[in-house]
């Protein structure tokens, strides 16, 4: 079979949304996978599917902390729950790569908010997703009515804006006044992980848009600095103040993680959720602890201090 060089389309992309454009430290996709229900018969077993569903997902890393953007790659940082995205208006997406292709999603939302980890080497953003829902008031047989497909369009790179960096530096962290943990490192990198759940508004079947159902954080570390017994007291695991049914608030506060250069990173209400111990030739005493974001809801329903704060 002949092939000719014309067939061999290809190359990077950066993605717009929400008016900010977002650069990857690796290659991207967008993925178009029809959600189905198998058709089976008694006498021939699964026999065919029928279309049922779809929601279109893209996936990239970032390649810069950019603080114009983060309220766009964060949304959920200060989401009240029960907030439906997209809003009422839809949010395109595109997908510009260099040789001219372009695929935009119709109406677009953060899916998966990248995970920060946080030290000198290595990318301090993980993938994040945006999915792609059907247009406000659209069917499946509306034109264009998930994502749009185009060749042969102009192309730029996009400017890289001075509110971007790197982020690859130095952190030290500091929670509160808690003994040990007042200015302490991490041994090697802080990784910030998010809970997030967000529950689809389906209509007879068709996923229309997401509510914001919960949103909590961890942080987690090999910290250098505090001493055994320092992190027993803080974990509150036995003795004085343990007791099944306490809070982990009881022994809470805001976690902040500051770059040597740019970028802050804070935990809101950190309480010490998991910890331990190595032991072996190579390997340092303290092995990783784990800090989960927990949410002082006593002044009238509003959280004193959002789950994550990042600047």
């Amino acid at each position: 079979m002949s092939v000719t060089r014309s067939q061999l389309t290809g190359g990077p992309a950066y993605a717009n949304f929400n008016s900010q454009n977002i650069q990857f430290t690796e290659d991207s996709t967008v993925e178009i996978a029809l959600v189905t229900d198998i058709i089976s018969a008694s006498l021939y077993g699964d026999v065919d599917e029928i279309y049922k569903d779809l929601v279109v997902k893209a996936v990239g890393r970032p390649l810069f902390y950019d603080t114009a953007a983060l309220a766009t790659m964060f949304p959920y940082l200060t989401g009240v729950v029960g907030t439906v995205f997209p809003g009422g208006t839809d949010k395109p997406c595109t997908w510009n790569s260099n040789n001219g292709d372009v695929i935009t999603l119709t109406s677009a939302l953060i899916g998966k908010m990248p995970e920060l980890e946080l030290g000198v080497d290595g990318p301090v953003l993980g993938r994040m997703e945006i999915w792609g829902v059907i247009g406000n008031g659209d069917n499946p047989g509306t034109a264009n009515s998930y994502y749009t497909l185009q060749t042969g369009q102009s192309y730029s790179n996009p400017a890289v804006p001075n509110t971007a960096v790197l982020g690859r530096q130095e952190f030290t962290g500091a929670w509160g006044s808690i003994a040990g943990f007042t200015s302490f490192q991490a041994a090697d990198k802080w990784t910030i992980s998010h809970e997030l759940k967000l529950e689809p508004v389906t209509i007879q079947g068709r996923t229309r848009a997401f509510k914001l159902v919960s949103y909590r954080v961890m942080a987690k570390c090999k910290p250098l600095g505090p001493s055994m017994s320092q992190v027993d007291a803080a974990l509150v695991a036995q003795g004085s103040g343990a007791a099944g049914g306490v809070r982990l608030s009881t022994n809470s506060a805001n976690l902040v993680i500051t770059g040597s250069n740019s970028m802050t990173v804070t935990l809101g209400n950190a309480a010490l959720k998991t910890a331990g111990y190595v032991f072996g030739g190579k390997p340092l005493r303290l092995g990783e602890l784990g800090w989960v974001s927990t949410l002082s809801i006593a002044n009238g329903g509003t959280p004193s201090q959002p789950a994550l704060t990042l600047a």
